[in-house]
């Protein structure tokens, strides 16, 4: 059966209770944003250890009667950096609104710039950050690494912290099977297929979106028709394969056989794309609108056919599979 409302809107980043968004500029504009614990981070994936973090953050805040902020940066600090940036789990609008609705009491964001990277921890609190808010409380991962080639660790950021009145906190990590759960364990699970580990540290299944394009047309003839889904460039996918798993369009969401990688029997063609889906029990058009695709479990791996008829049967096999886990009704979540 379908999952929960509730489970799809955590899926499909249906938030709530979303708090104010400042690009430093703006926090500076109107004045420092007042005496504030905060929380530091990528973000990336928002997942169940950085939700963590802004919990505990939260916390000690309300603890002591102040604000508490999540700080983080666009764009993400890889994207500048590094030389072979990752692919990322999650785009920074979706980012920014998961952090804002994360109990935080808002989101400072700062722009990130090789100029920014090469400061040292005391150039960026002092010059960058205590323009935008009062810093009393500084909450972060126990590995988290500060300046240019990442030389200020916690103890080094808490020395200085301790000359100016301001508490450093080095969170230990929130682990999963005894190690600690991290954006980049979470993109090796998806290059591996194993999109259900993924789900356990993001606290979701993992989910992309995007634009439903032109493709081969030839689904349809085939008694499947598929949606080709055109993804932003550096978003992660899992594995090359088939997958189980949830599309939503228009706050409906449907059971959906998804294919990931060019599929082989049509890697020549040049309308074949990356990402298509089935969505099992729609009908209607669906080119230009946009659609997110959740994955449960990977199914198979690609493959080559050797007959039309062997590929029908293999596809339609799969979408049977999957009907019978989710059935084949669409359910609204976004009311």
């Amino acid at each position: 059966m379908m999952p929960s409302k509730d489970e799809l809107r955590r899926d499909f980043l249906c938030t709530a209770n979303e708090r104010p968004i400042f690009t430093l500029e703006e926090a500076r504009a109107q004045g420092p944003l007042g005496p504030a614990s905060i929380a530091i981070g990528a973000f990336d994936g928002v997942h169940a250890g950085h939700r963590e973090l802004i919990d505990r953050t939260v916390s000690e805040a309300r603890s002591c009667g102040r604000a508490a902020y999540a700080v983080t940066f666009d764009p993400d600090p890889d994207q500048v950096v590094s030389h072979h940036p990752v692919d990322h789990l999650l785009p920074m609008k979706d980012r920014l609104r998961l952090l804002s609705a994360s109990g935080a009491d808002g989101v400072i964001v700062v722009p990130f710039t090789r100029e920014l990277a090469a400061l040292n921890h005391v150039s960026f609190f002092e010059d960058v950050l205590f323009g935008a808010c009062t810093v009393e409380a500084i909450h972060v991962g126990s590995d988290f690494r500060l300046g240019a080639g990442g030389a200020s660790d916690v103890s080094v950021i808490r020395a200085w912290g301790v000359e100016r009145g301001i508490n450093v906190f080095g969170h230990d990590l929130v682990t999963d099977a005894g190690s600690p759960i991290s954006a980049t364990r979470i993109r090796r699970y998806l290059a591996q297929g194993d999109v259900r580990s993924a789900a356990q540290e993001l606290g979701r299944r993992y989910a992309v979106s995007g634009t439903v394009c032109a493709g081969r047309h030839e689904g349809t003839g085939f008694g499947f028709p598929t949606a080709n889904i055109e993804v932003s460039h550096g978003i992660q996918l899992p594995l090359d394969g088939v997958y189980a798993g949830l599309a939503a369009v228009d706050g409906t969401a449907w059971p959906a056989a998804i294919n990931v990688g060019l599929p082989p029997t049509f890697s020549d063609h040049p309308e074949s794309a990356r990402l298509e889906a089935n969505l099992i029990g729609f009908t209607g058009e669906l080119y230009g609108r946009d659609c997110a695709l959740a994955f449960d479990r990977r199914i198979r791996p690609s493959m080559r056919f050797d007959s039309t008829e062997e590929l029908i049967s293999t596809v339609l096999g799969n979408i049977e599979d999957i009907r019978a886990t989710f059935g084949e009704g669409g359910v609204r979540f976004d009311r």
